[in-house]
């Protein structure tokens, strides 16, 4: 020390300080620690990450060497580290060296969907060679998500902007929460031999924790072995759950779902009446240029034979007139008939029948037509105007038919 009345025999310099410091962090007490905290400001150099470990009091500077050996954690992010506590002398400056770095929360989640996912793409479930097209002229759509949700109101929305004559159907699941996924799975296997051409599994954005039921391996696997196409309507444009990588077709949204099934029914009635009007003009232009060759063949032959048949020439043409009125006529009712067509294709929605009172029943084999075709036991469908109906067939009475009626039972046996 220097001899200065002003230090005593306690004055050290800086460097001692920190060696001391460094001397007592370096102690087995400080070694093999484990902090839990949230962390903030992260970097990454040279395969290095920098980071603030911190909690509602403090905080504290931490360096994870060589990254890449564990978990990378993203700002904001609640994990535990282990390692040990580091002072460097030089400035006075105590770190924690992190050797692990574990993920709590979604960081967990996110870790083992990971793994999950890896696992069943190795396994071939997201293969592209397994996936069904979805068809281009859809009639009827399932919808799975909550009655309660924004979802369904979105989808049908879009549909009807499009198109007026699809049959929507809402079958009612949970798509958050514990059994969740469970439910979804029950849910897909009764509707599978339904008939649908295709079902939409819906619902809005959220947390990792609320779209959990969305990576369940079960649901995975249960639409993997779909026979309906499938497509995944799940959260928001940047959510992707694994039901998107297994599903036939992922949509961003359920809107973007509701636009991908339904094709543009108005864009195909104005397609139809442009056809109309293309086929007549065809037609026509055809006619008349058959109609010219022929007429000038016969004021050639009508010269050329006006000698030898007289007054017959005449009687030809006049035949040939009452040929063209004919042709007219049946190109006239073809038009007629082209366009009473495209006027009856909205007359004809499923769902204005069913409005008058009808109901569309289905089992296993699709749409039920007779009575004959079930069995006690069979579970069915009976979707009317404003709902559907789910029921098990208990007894099976056949009417007698009709007189006159060949043997066609009457639509009430069917619902009975």
């Amino acid at each position: 020390m220097i001899a200065d009345p002003r230090f005593s025999e306690k004055t050290v310099t800086v460097g001692e300080l920190n060696a001391t410091v460094k001397a007592c962090i370096g102690a087995p007490l400080f070694q093999g620690l484990e902090v839990f905290g949230e962390v903030s400001g992260a970097s990454e150099k040279a395969g290095h990450l920098y980071f603030t470990l911190k909690d509602e009091t403090a905080a504290i500077s931490c360096i994870c060497f060589g990254v890449a050996r564990t978990y990378r954690p993203k700002n904001g992010e609640s994990v535990v580290l282990r390692g040990r506590l580091d002072y460097y002398e030089k400035n006075g400056k105590l770190s924690f060296i992190a050797n692990t770095i574990l993920p709590v929360g979604e960081g967990a989640l996110a870790l083992k969907f990971e793994r999950l996912k890896k696992q069943l793409e190795a396994e071939g479930l997201f293969d592209p060679a397994h996936k069904k097209p979805i068809p281009e002229y859809a009639s009827e759509v399932l919808v799975l998500t909550s009655r309660s949700g924004a979802v369904i109101r979105d989808i049908v929305t879009t549909v009807r902007r499009k198109n007026p004559v699809i049959d929507i159907t809402l079958r009612d699941v949970r798509v958050q929460g514990e059994g969740a996924a469970h439910e979804l799975v029950r849910a897909l296997e009764r509707v599978d031999k339904l008939g649908y051409d295709v079902i939409i599994i819906a619902r809005g954005g959220g947390s990792l924790e609320d779209l959990a039921p969305f990576y369940d391996e079960e649901l995975v696997r249960a639409v993997y072995a779909m026979r309906t196409p499938v497509v995944s309507a799940i959260g928001h444009e940047t959510d992707f759950s694994l039901l998107d990588f297994v599903a036939d077709a992922r949509a961003a949204t359920p809107t973007a779902a509701a636009e991908l099934v339904a094709y543009d029914y108005y864009s195909l009635v104005r397609e139809l009446r442009d056809t109309t009007v293309r086929l007549k003009r065809s037609v026509g232009q055809a006619y008349a240029r058959k109609r010219d060759r022929l007429r000038a063949a016969c004021f050639k032959v009508s010269g050329e034979a006006k000698a030898y048949y007289g007054g017959r020439a005449s009687a030809v043409w006049r035949r040939i007139e009452r040929v063209k009125a004919l042709v007219e006529a049946k190109l006239n009712a073809a038009e007629g008939k082209l366009g009473r067509a495209a006027d009856k294709l909205d007359a004809l929605s499923p769902l204005k029948v069913l409005a008058r009172g009808y109901f569309n029943l289905r089992a296993a084999g699709g749409t039920v037509t007779s009575v004959r075709s079930l069995s006690v036991g069979d579970e069915i469908e009976a979707r009317g105007a404003d709902g559907i109906i789910c029921a098990r067939v208990t007894d099976i009475k056949e009417c007698a038919p009709r007189a006159g009626m060949s043997g066609v039972p009457e639509a009430a046996a069917k619902e009975e």
